[in-house]
């Protein structure tokens, strides 16, 4: 089945599953796959639903929109636009190299293309620095932000570090590394044995030059900048050590209007291994802005 119409089909299947399972109350909704260009090259995305609260989901590293399928169709009252950045999914890479500031373009321009003038931004993982850099560029379009499991700070910050976990990405064999020495142990908390399968093949199916580009995007050294983001800001955290006072402190810092939550027994990819409590934060938080 082509990506295209795998929304549709998710849609109709989440609704089916909420009626019996009691979750959310979600109704059918056709999801339209549609594509803006910038600077020549084709940004694909997803519009599905309808509403006042209007969604911007933004992937991480190696991964497309897809990875957002439990959190279709939207709740009545929700329109959520999903996108492929620069480079992954069924979108184009531009010519020059991959960049926080051609990420934030690409979401400025679905912005503009679907015609929303406030939005709430969602980013897991590595979408985090995407999210927070369109935050930093335009804050008067954004009613708020959601970070899910992702770091408002390069974890290797360090030059040969850097260097050496790009490494691992070069070669001929790159698939066969990435996946043992990353992929693996990251996947490998991922509840469902079929998702865990899914996860892998999309993100080793990355080309590998966005594997690079992209990792060396979010590395860049602007996102140790002090500039506070002055937003209504929920993080939706997997519980680990690393995530201790000091860190807690850190992000408060840089967003003064911050609600911290974490999630137990779940792996990366919380919204997938707990979709049902990840929405109910997720409506709480968004009770809570101001149109």
């Amino acid at each position: 089945m082509r990506r295209s119409s795998l929304f549709t089909v998710v849609c109709g299947a989440a609704f089916v599953f909420g009626c019996v399972s009691g979750c959310v109350a979600r109704r059918p909704a056709e999801a339209h796959t549609r594509s803006v260009s910038v600077g020549g090259v084709p940004v694909a995305y997803t519009d599905v639903g309808a509403g006042a609260d209007v969604l911007l989901f933004v992937h991480g590293w190696a991964c497309d929109r897809s990875v957002w399928h439990d959190q279709l169709p939207p709740p009545a009252g929700r329109r959520y636009l999903l996108v492929d950045l620069p480079g992954h999914g069924t979108s184009g890479a531009p010519s020059e190299p991959l960049s926080l500031e051609s990420f934030a373009h690409a979401v400025e321009a679905v912005l503009t293309d679907a015609k929303v003038e406030r939005v709430v931004l969602v980013g897991h993982s590595n979408g985090v620095p995407v999210i927070r850099e369109v935050a930093l560029r335009c804050p008067l379009r954004l009613r708020g932000l959601v970070m899910v499991d992702g770091a408002v700070r390069p974890f290797l910050d360090d030059a040969a570090a850097l260097d050496d976990f790009v490494a691992m990405m070069e070669g001929t064999d790159y698939r066969e590394r990435v996946d043992q020495a990353f992929l693996g142990p990251m996947l490998s908390a991922v509840h469902d044995e079929a998702e865990r399968e899914r996860l892998r093949a999309s993100m080793l199916a990355t080309p590998q030059r966005t594997l690079i580009e992209a990792f060396r995007a979010v590395q860049d050294p602007r996102t140790l900048e002090d500039r506070p983001v002055p937003l209504r800001t929920l993080m939706a955290m997997a519980r680990q050590p690393a995530w201790d006072d000091a860190y807690r402190a850190y992000v408060a810092e840089r967003f003064p209007r911050l609600e911290w939550r974490e999630f137990s027994d779940v792996s990366h990819f919380l919204m997938l291994d707990d979709s049902q409590g990840f929405e109910r934060e997720l409506a709480r938080f968004l009770a809570t802005l101001p149109p």
